[in-house]
Order: structure tokens, then C-alpha cells, then sequence
């Protein structure tokens, strides 16, 4: 009998998308398993230090002896072990006991096999789900959720998302990172955006969690849009956008600012965030007989719709919502299609008075969004109060050069 090519190619296509579900699940399994084990190690070793005054030297000991059992394993060292125990201590609730190996030696149900399966109506097969695997239904995503042998009894994870990002990211946000809210803000986003470790710093070093969730957003979204595209809209616009590609000295208008953006267009979508589509710069509109130009015109994946991006070098001004309500309207008469949600505006100016943009977007009947946007992050605050002021600095070169003229003074003859 011969082979129909197509429906070869489709069952090919459906043996590779499975081999490479399988090899994800199989590394994220591999991966959750490894922190688990962390977590136990590092609580492990606070439990000796802390409760029963052994004292941090333990640690080193430790290490040798660790390295000395499992010469082939990697990860043991006094610094990882430090880790270890920082990691148990920012999530003291990782792990929780679930039900002793007696109890369920004696059940019926085993291990491997949950009491929950999910029963394909209507079909005679009945599909198990896998003991690490719980399906969240309402984001349609497949978090993990290991459980773990320690002496008599078994643990599960209950908050499944912090093992679902590798060590270096948790060794990073440990490092940088001494709110729990705020790291967990930042595991998820890693998460949900599959961000790599260079990424997560960026967006760290930048304050992406005080720029983006934090500070209020200056935008019409709840007015204007139905609840789930106002919040989606309002999760990704930031208060402040940090240009960091521009370069601190430069002087530039508003044309020269458009240029290095596209220039530099990687690192400004991930500035953006995650869903953002580049279309064009200087998008012409033609109404009558003139002519207009959107500085930037992108479309997000997420939210189906077009993001029009104004720039503007100076303050905001009143005037600039009532052109992009002008653009909006254009893109979605002439742009946009009957699948498409409305277009949402973001202007990004060099300053921004929040009551001003609430009076200016009064009454408008379109999203738009206003945001400001830096050259480079500011100094954090844990340094702002170790650094002398410009005031300080001043009187301190002041002393330096009364010090040196005295000296000078005193090696005249």
C-alpha cells in the first residue's frame, strides 16, 4: 500500500511536536527536581546552624564532604551551599508535607497515580495526568508540580512557579532582589515571557517591577476599554521607559531620538515587553490634502491591536493627546480589520505632570496612554544615601584646593 505524503508529513509533524513536549517536560522536571533538592539542602543546613548551634563552619565542612561523595556532581561548593540556605530561608514554605510513605503504602492509590483523571466524555479512553503535571485551565499552561522523598516522608511543592525557573535566575533575584513580593513578580514574568538570565538583569537593573507595577500608569484604559483588554492593556505599559541604547551625553530632537530607536529596534522591544510587533516608522497618513506621520506604529500579539507610539523630546503638553486621538482615528478607519481590537496610543514624552494628563485625557473616546522615559536608571536608593550630594561634593573640592594653596604657601621661601 502506498504512503500518502500527507499524511505522513502530518503524522511526522505530530511525532516531533510530542518528542519535543516530552524533552521540555523532561527538563523542567529535571530542573524542578534539582531545586527541590536545593531547598531541602539549604534547610537542612539552617536547621543545624540555627537550631542546634553547630555554627556556619559546618558549611565548609560540608562542602568537602559533599564533593568527596558525589565527585561527578557539580553545584556543591561553599558559595552554592550559602545559596542553598538563603533560598530556604526566602521560601521557608516551599515544601509541604504530604502524606507519610507508611499511609500510602497502605492506600490503594500509588504514588505515581492521582486520584484526579481527566475523562474524555463521550470516548471510552481515559486519559491519566502525570503526578508533576497540573494543567491550569483557565491560562491554558502546564505548570510543575513535583513531589519529593526525604526520610519517611513525601513533600510537594505549593507554589509550583518557583521551580519552574533555573538556579542562576533564583541565585540572581536572591542577589538583587530582598522583597519576596517582588521577586515572585519577577519569577513569574520570567516565567510567562521565557526570559533568559541576561534578560531577567536588564529588567532588574532597570526596575521593570517599579516602572511597570508599581507606580500608577497615567491612561484612560478603564474608561475607554472592556476589563480584560483594559488590564491587559494596563499590565503592559510602563510609568517610565528606560532608554539605555541612546547614550546619557547626547543632545537629540525628536527625529534623532526615532532614529537610534530603530537602530537599536532589539533592545527597544525588550524594553516594550513581551507581544510587541514592529510595522513601521514614520507610518504616512494622508487625510485630505495633507499628510501626517506616526513616529512609530507597532501591533501587539496579545492584546490584537495596533500600538501607535508618539515621541516627544520636552514636557507633556495638552495638545499631543488631541493629535494622537487624531492618529487612532485614523488606524482604525483605514488600518485595523474587523478582528482587530481598538488601537491603543502611548506617548512618550521627556516629562510628565500626572494631573495635567488626567484633564487632557478627560473625555477622550480613545486608549491612550501617557508615559515618560529616562536615558539611564537612576542611582538605586539603598546608594542615593551613601553618596555625597552635588552641594557636598562641591565643598569637599573647595577644602581640597584651600588645602593645597596652604601647602604651597608654605613651600615659598
Amino acid at each position: 500500500m502506498a504512503i500518502s505524503k500527507n499524511k505522513y508529513g502530518k503524522w511526522l509533524a505530530d511525532l516531533k511536536q510530542n518528542i519535543n513536549q516530552q524533552q521540555l517536560q523532561t527538563a523542567l522536571q529535571v530542573n524542578s527536581n534539582m531545586l527541590v533538592l536545593y531547598w531541602y539542602l539549604g534547610k537542612e543546613i539552617n536547621q543545624k546552624v540555627l537550631a542546634e548551634n553547630w555554627g556556619q563552619g559546618v558549611v565548609s565542612q560540608l562542602a568537602n564532604d559533599l564533593k568527596n561523595g558525589f565527585p561527578n556532581s557539580k553545584g556543591y561548593s561553599v558559595r552554592s551551599l550559602v545559596y542553598m540556605q538563603q533560598f530556604a530561608n526566602a521560601y521557608p514554605n516551599l515544601l509541604i508535607t504530604q502524606q507519610p510513605v507508611a499511609l500510602i503504602k497502605k492506600s490503594k492509590i500509588s504514588i505515581t497515580q492521582q486520584p484526579a483523571a481527566l475523562i474524555k466524555k463521550g470516548k471510552k479512553s481515559i486519559t491519566q495526568q502525570p503526578a508533576a503535571l497540573i494543567e491550569n485551565t483557565n491560562k491554558n499552561e502546564i505548570v510543575l508540580q513535583p513531589t519529593a522523598q526525604f526520610g519517611n516522608n513525601i513533600y510537594i511543592t505549593q507554589n509550583p512557579l518557583l521551580v519552574s525557573i533555573p538556579w542562576g535566575h533564583h541565585m540572581l533575584l536572591l542577589d538583587k532582589i530582598k522583597e519576596e513580593n517582588e521577586r515572585i513578580w519577577y519569577i513569574e514574568k520570567t516565567v510567562k515571557n521565557n526570559w533568559s538570565r541576561n534578560v531577567l538583569q536588564y529588567q532588574i537593573d532597570t526596575d521593570l517591577y517599579t516602572r511597570q507595577y508599581k507606580n500608577k500608569k497615567s491612561t484612560n484604559f478603564h474608561l475607554i476599554l472592556p476589563k480584560l483588554q483594559s488590564d491587559l492593556a494596563n499590565e503592559i505599559i510602563k510609568d517610565t521607559y528606560t532608554l539605555e541604547f541612546v547614550g546619557v551625553k547626547e543632545k537629540l530632537n525628536e527625529r534623532q531620538l526615532e532614529e537610534r530607536i530603530i537602530q537599536h529596534i532589539e533592545d527597544f522591544l525588550i524594553e516594550l515587553g513581551a507581544g510587541f510587533a514592529f510595522v513601521a516608522r514614520q507610518y504616512k497618513l494622508k487625510v485630505g490634502r495633507k499628510e501626517y506621520f506616526i513616529d512609530l506604529l507597532f501591533y501587539h500579539l496579545h492584546l490584537r491591536s495596533y500600538v501607535v507610539i508618539e515621541l516627544k523630546m520636552g514636557e507633556f503638553e495638552m495638545a499631543h493627546t488631541g493629535q494622537m486621538n487624531g492618529y487612532l482615528n485614523f488606524i482604525n478607519k483605514k488600518v485595523k480589520n474587523e478582528f482587530d481590537n481598538p488601537t491603543i496610543g502611548i506617548i512618550l514624552c521627556g516629562s510628565k505632570d500626572a494631573v495635567e494628563v488626567d484633564f487632557a485625557l478627560e473625555n477622550i473616546n480613545h486608549p491612550i496612554g501617557v508615559s515618560d522615559y529616562q536615558y539611564k536608571k537612576s542611582l538605586p536608593k539603598n546608594l542615593k544615601d551613601q553618596l555625597p550630594t552635588a552641594k557636598q561634593l562641591q565643598d569637599e573640592v573647595k577644602k581640597f584646593f584651600k588645602t593645597t594653596d596652604k601647602k604651597k604657601d608654605k613651600l615659598k621661601f
